[in-house]
């Protein structure tokens, strides 16, 4: 396995599990710690506590669709490193994984249809592992060309 493919599944694995700290740090005493951990993923999610998961009551530091796509991306880079390998996906294909997430999305923001828990989790799921499936054989090539020019540098 290449190096930059390691460094993403490291990234990946931190980042989704750091989902979790709010909710036990709270739950530990340390509510500024929960409030940091909240902070860092703020940018990237609305956080609405009656769209996210809880641990022990406390909601995770991101909503239902923003966790699926982390724990979805973040499995499908760790099975990246099983023998058999999945070919790079086609941004056409890698557009038809994310539509189902943007359509849910914009329906319930156009009043068309209510999105759900299960919609939320099924459209984010969907739209990790397409990412995944589109960036990990990305950093494979990359790897592959670092190697080949270290290669021919000390050749």
């Amino acid at each position: 396995m290449t190096a930059p493919v390691l460094a993403l599944a490291a990234a990946a694995v931190l980042w989704t599990g750091g989902t979790l700290a709010a909710p036990l740090f709270a739950a530990t005493g340390h509510p500024l710690a929960a409030a940091a951990s909240r902070l860092l993923y703020a940018p990237l999610c609305h956080q609405d506590a009656a769209r996210s998961f809880a641990i022990l009551g406390v909601p995770l530091s991101v909503c239902h669709r923003c966790e699926a796509v982390y724990i979805a991306f973040t499995v499908t880079v760790l099975a990246s490193f099983l023998p058999a390998r999945a070919r790079a996906l086609s941004l056409p294909m890698l557009t038809l994984l994310l539509l189902p997430m943007l359509l849910d999305v914009a329906f319930d923001m156009l009043g068309l249809r209510t999105n759900t828990d299960v919609t939320r989790v099924a459209t984010g799921a969907l739209a990790g592992i397409g990412l995944a499936l589109f960036i990990v054989p990305a950093a494979r090539e990359l790897g592959s060309e670092l190697a080949a020019r270290r290669a021919c540098s000390t050749a």
